[in-house]
């Protein structure tokens, strides 16, 4: 085949008909390798051009210096700051886009890789398309909800990502929330319950949406807090959760009645320890948590939109 020929072959898999290297490789019968090369090969040689459409409200500068106000005050590791479109649905696809291109940078081959719930997360792994394909392990990092299954469920999320990037999930078959303090305890000491601790334990990069105390919040929304048990939180001083742990405004843990009935697979002492834990979190809303979250350092890389991003520094 002309050397020519298989390079816009490629480049039209690839960048038109959106298959995947691997699967550019076994319809031409060449290695992966080749494919990527050939690629290479047509952007450095100037055959391809790309032309990005940015929002009337876009600009390139602003958001930039944004991102870098953002690395430098929290120290992070990576900031993507998106601004917000016209829509919540087309917010969750662009920061889906930003997302898939982040976890390919930071996943290799076997990564383990935790997964949080709530309908963000829901949302953003159904929009994401991932191009290169990774070997990885998706360990959902909270129980389900004792309730009707929900696709906000992490066990859904889970399984989701693991089919983008053709990696396998596992279950948790444990609820996250039980009816007694005796019940929690009894489930906690089952030979599963401990094998999943261990499995949590392998995590090295946590994906974690956050909530506010509101009834727009999935807590709320999927019936596992009433509108009494979030006036009850708020009075002790709880401002919102991170993966169903309920913290203060300094991101400190407060102790409650509710946290006494959750069977916490990540609690913060680990998420502390892993290497990389992405923090999404979107509209102003979130704004609140979303800050206390990265000032107590809870996070080190955070996907958010631009109206966030202001409020944040207004906190600040």
């Amino acid at each position: 085949m002309d050397k020519n020929n298989i390079i816009f072959k490629i480049l039209k898999y690839y960048y038109i008909d959106n298959m995947t290297q691997s699967e550019i490789s076994e319809k031409l019968n060449i290695t992966r390798v080749a494919v990527s090369r050939y690629i290479s090969k047509a952007r450095k040689e100037g055959l391809i051009e790309f032309k990005i459409k940015y929002p009337s409200n876009f600009n390139i500068e602003r958001i930039e210096n944004l991102e870098t106000e953002f690395k430098k005050i929290f120290k992070l590791k990576e900031c993507i700051i998106i601004p917000m479109q016209s829509t919540q649905k087309e917010t969750l696809k662009e920061l889906s886009d930003q997302l898939a291109d982040l976890l390919s940078k930071i996943m290799k081959d076997n990564t383990f890789i935790g997964v949080g719930w709530g309908n963000t997360l829901d949302n953003l792994v159904n929009f994401m398309e991932v191009k290169d394909k990774r070997n990885i392990k998706v360990v959902p990092l909270v129980g389900g909800y004792g309730r009707i299954f929900d696709d906000t469920h992490s066990n859904d999320i889970a399984r989701v990502l693991a089919e983008k990037f053709n990696g396998i999930s596992y279950i948790v078959n444990i609820p996250a929330l039980v009816d007694t303090k005796e019940i929690k305890e009894y489930i906690q000491r089952d030979r599963a319950a401990i094998e999943i601790f261990k499995m949590a334990k392998r995590v090295e990069v946590a994906l974690l949406c956050m909530g506010d105390l509101s009834m727009e919040s999935s807590l709320y929304k999927t019936g596992q807090l009433t509108k009494d048990d979030l006036e009850y939180l708020s009075n002790l001083g709880v401002i919102g959760d991170i993966n169903y742990i309920f913290i203060d405004n300094d991101g400190n843990f407060v102790p409650n009645e509710i946290s006494e009935r959750i069977i916490n697979i990540f609690p913060l002492e680990l998420m502390k320890k892993v290497k990389n834990v992405i923090g999404v979190a979107i509209g102003l809303r979130k704004a609140k948590i979303l800050h206390t979250v990265l000032k107590a350092g809870l996070i080190n890389i955070v996907l958010t939109d631009e109206t966030a991003a202001r409020k944040i520094l207004e906190f600040n």
